[in-house]
């Protein structure tokens, strides 16, 4: 009966040990904003990354925030949209070197859905795009690809852009 002592201590202690390691809490993302993107196109569907120096500010009540601030050669843009209401726009500007500006105004329309991440982590606003329209000045058109924005980091709009080629 010794014997099994000896052997039934070590056994009921790792047993403990990994039972507690099995229930350590979730690893909750520090930046848990859920944001979408935006990949720029030309007109025959081959990625491009844009010519000029571009920024991005949206649009809102409280003020304007910008998003993104003098990106060169950008390919992509991810954009936050708001958790209180059901469009936000989005101020483009293509500043080509100082030589000239050109400004385009997008408009994303959503639906907010507050979705339960864990209980460790709570809860998180996921959204649903419902329509995304533009100016054309040098946007050409706009295309959803995926209309759930969540911590997915796929592409959500196709923007397709005026190019030269």
């Amino acid at each position: 009966m010794r014997l099994y002592r000896h052997i039934a201590y070590p056994i009921v202690a790792l047993i403990a040990l990994l039972g507690m390691a099995s229930c350590s809490s979730e690893d909750c993302s520090i930046n848990n904003t859920v944001r979408g993107k935006m990949a720029f196109y030309n007109a025959y569907g081959d990625a491009v990354s844009l010519n000029a120096i571009l920024s991005v500010s949206v649009v809102r009540p409280q003020g304007d925030s910008v998003v993104l601030n003098q990106k060169t050669m950008a390919t992509d843009v991810t954009f936050p949209l708001s958790y209180t209401h059901e469009t936000d726009t989005f101020i483009y500007c293509f500043d080509f070197n100082g030589n000239w500006v050109a400004y385009d105004t997008l408009y994303i329309s959503h639906t907010n859905t507050p979705t339960l991440v864990s209980v460790d982590c709570g809860t998180a606003m996921f959204h649903t795009i419902t329509e995304a329209r533009s100016t054309h000045t040098l946007i050409d058109t706009l295309i959803i690809k995926s209309h759930e924005i969540n911590y997915d980091e796929r592409e959500n709009i196709q923007v397709i852009y005026r190019t030269n080629d």
